[in-house]
């Protein structure tokens, strides 16, 4: 009988943006085609997203699993390691990876028998070389001779083994098998099942924010042309949308250009996304082929409209960069949904504004604004970590969503309300009807849903926003006297630019104020929304 290997790849704990697209990461799906290579196992790969992972219900449906892996990002890996927890305590050994456990191994093998650092495929071969006969104890000296693992010893002793060159042939990699999911992993959106689809690994830029390069390096790798289209055959009618998850899908033109050229000439029916850098726009005609291409969305890390936030996290590009890339690819109609970060040092309430402003002007498809979050392996988290700044380390809490250092430019809970009320400001009901009056039908529906989501999320994030809010009135208080303050508060209304004052002194004794201004409601008030009486951030 074979053995089962089940790959999870865990669900954020948090709502956001893209919480009704399932897209799962790739990592999963290839190590697993690399596992069913192997005669001897079948491996199955379970995606959280709409349906959470039941451990019992899965067994008594495929069999007991001889070994499981787990794929994490950090807002993903407390709900790894809960996962992981589950199947230790059944006697099954649990194989952690992704960028989190990559950056942080050591908090890790608290939760694992055994964590994989970096690119898996090269640990994945060994581990299955090793366990020709059957999975082997953790604690085995032989373990040593695996690349990229981190593991303890008989002794209990923490063990980080060097880690093995890049993958260089990236064609020799399985092609994802989205079967193995059993479903968990298909995503539909507007009637289409969205695929993701990887052509390269890498990046040559070195943003102070982003750990992709710790992950998988600064030097580009490239699958060729041909067994890319090969696996676009797979995904050759109109009911398919392919998003290519390259982290700069145009970096090498004349490469990106020859694959598209043999997409034209292969005359495929989907349309696909993928994410650009504003130096897409130093060729246009590039572009223009793109569209042809069946390219409808273009994802752009425009990142700031402040100069000297762009030029403090490294981005390469400027302000005109940003305003060219966007007339160039709005000419051919291909659509942009535009990325900003609120919170570089630089960053304050005249940065948000003029982001509103600027996402308006350009009449950009769709906007998202984003928190500048520490993640572990970013240049930002060593940063952070070493000026005593970050203030959280509730990883759920790491999805660029929520607050988690100090701000040189806002308070927290001032940096958090710039994140709502832009989207407030960008995504009211007046401007989605205005969208679609006006023939904007895409934008019209994406900010439809992206109304929704920032409503939903304030709602769903109150104890958070009371704890913020208590800290930013009464900044020199302790945790445990701001956790006391926060119980008072009613509701947080994080829609507009908050003002000092906003909670009375003495007002847990349960006085309300009605002064212009007021952030909170105190307990024992109902948040009535847009009445006369509602307690707002103005």
């Amino acid at each position: 009988m074979k053995r089962i290997m089940l790959f999870i790849e865990p669900s954020a704990a948090q709502v956001n943006i893209f919480t009704q697209f399932t897209l799962p990461r790739l990592g999963s799906f290839i190590l697993a085609g690399l596992v069913n290579r192997r005669g001897s196992w079948n491996a199955r790969v379970f995606v959280e997203g709409r349906k959470q992972f039941d451990l019992a219900a899965w067994i008594a449906e495929n069999g007991r699993p001889d070994v499981v892996g787990i794929s994490t990002i950090t807002a993903t890996v407390k709900r790894g390691y809960a996962l992981a927890k589950e199947c230790r305590a059944l006697g099954i050994p649990v194989v952690l990876g992704g960028p989190h456990v990559t950056f942080l191994p050591d908090e890790a093998l608290a939760h694992a028998d055994l964590v994989v650092r970096g690119e898996g495929e090269g640990a994945m071969n060994a581990l299955l070389d090793f366990w020709s006969e059957g999975y082997v104890e953790a604690t085995d000296p032989r373990y040593a001779a695996v690349p990229n693992l981190s593991w303890k010893d008989t002794g209990g002793v923490i063990q980080h083994n060097p880690v093995a060159p890049w993958v260089t042939d990236l064609d020799a990699l399985p092609v994802p098998d989205f079967s193995l999911a059993g479903g968990t992993a298909d995503c539909v959106i507007g009637g289409k099942r969205t695929v993701m689809v990887q052509t390269s690994r890498g990046c040559p830029f070195d943003c102070s924010f982003c750990s992709v390069t710790g992950m998988f390096g600064r030097k580009f790798r490239y699958r060729s042309v041909a067994s890319i289209l090969e696996e676009l055959r797979r995904y050759d009618t109109p009911n398919h949308f392919v998003f290519f998850c390259d982290d700069n899908f145009t970096a090498n033109k004349p490469r990106a250009r020859e694959l598209i050229e043999a997409m034209i000439a292969g005359k495929f029916r989907f349309q696909w996304s993928t994410q650009v850098r504003t130096d897409l726009a130093r060729d246009p005609e590039l572009v223009r082929l793109m569209k042809r291409a069946g390219c409808h969305t273009v994802f752009i890390g425009f990142e700031s409209v402040n100069p000297r936030s762009l030029a403090e996290m490294k981005k390469s590009q400027s302000l005109d960069d940003i305003r060219q890339a966007i007339g160039v690819v709005q000419q051919t109609g291909i659509h942009i949904h535009g990325m900003f970060v609120f919170g570089f040092e630089e960053d304050d309430w005249n940065t948000v504004e003029a982001t509103v402003r600027f996402a308006r002007q350009m009449k950009l498809t769709s906007a998202q604004l984003l928190v500048l979050t520490p993640l572990p392996g970013s240049e930002l988290y060593e940063r952070l970590s070493a000026e005593g700044r970050i203030t959280s380390f509730d990883w759920n809490l790491y999805d660029t969503h929520h607050v988690v250092y100090r701000p040189a430019g806002f308070t927290p809970f001032e940096l958090q309300c710039a994140q709502v009320y832009g989207h407030t400001r960008l995504y009211a009901i007046s401007e989605c009807l205005r969208k679609l009056v006006t023939g904007r039908w895409v934008s019209a529906g994406l900010s439809f849903y992206a109304w929704k989501i920032n409503r939903d999320w304030q709602q769903d994030n109150q104890p958070y926003l009371r704890e913020l809010a208590a800290r930013h009135e009464f900044p020199g208080s302790d945790s445990a006297h701001s956790s006391n303050l926060a119980s008072g508060i009613r509701w947080v209304d994080a829609r507009k630019r908050p003002a000092r004052g906003a909670i009375p002194a003495g007002f847990l004794g349960g006085g309300v104020s009605q002064s212009p201004g007021r952030v909170v409601v105190p307990a024992g008030c109902d948040p009535v929304h847009n009445s006369p009486g509602a307690v707002n951030l103005g």
